[in-house]
């Protein structure tokens, strides 16, 4: 665990394979936190239009609508964040270096764990432009 790059703001992510982390369960059936650190590799950003798709097939139906404060990734069976992970880092390789992470999400929601719907994400570049007022209202400045 350690300090994290913020992107760009409004930077696009979809595509990247990012890597989530979390104490939370690895399957709906086990309610319990987990003692070791879970992360889950492979995660690729979906385009929005895809992830509503896949959404509108689930019980939220056809009129729901994703917020852009939001983004969606991964999507594959068997690979994804779950209950108790709210709040952990989604992160992926940043735009101009792969071997540098930037903070893409914030584990938000899902419906259910591991399936064909990849979870929902609070879209950090989106914030990057309030992040950055709060900061420097206490005189905190961030090198780019």
């Amino acid at each position: 665990v350690g300090l994290i790059c913020l992107p760009e703001p409004n930077e696009n992510m979809d595509g990247r394979n990012c890597v989530a982390s979390g104490w939370g369960s690895n399957t709906l059936k086990i309610k319990k936190p987990q003692a070791i650190l879970k992360r889950v590799e492979g995660l690729p950003i979906v385009p929005k239009d895809s992830c509503l798709k896949l959404l509108h097939n689930t019980r939220l139906g056809q009129r729901f609508k994703l917020h852009k404060s939001f983004i969606c990734a991964g999507g594959q069976p068997g690979k994804d964040t779950c209950n108790g992970d709210g709040g952990s880092p989604l992160v992926c390789p940043s735009r101009n270096n792969p071997n540098v992470y930037v903070q893409a999400g914030i584990v938000a929601w899902g419906i259910g764990c591991g399936t064909v719907t990849p979870g929902v994400y609070v879209n950090v570049p989106y914030f990057i432009d309030w992040i950055n007022n709060k900061l420097r209202a206490r005189d905190i400045f961030l090198d780019s």
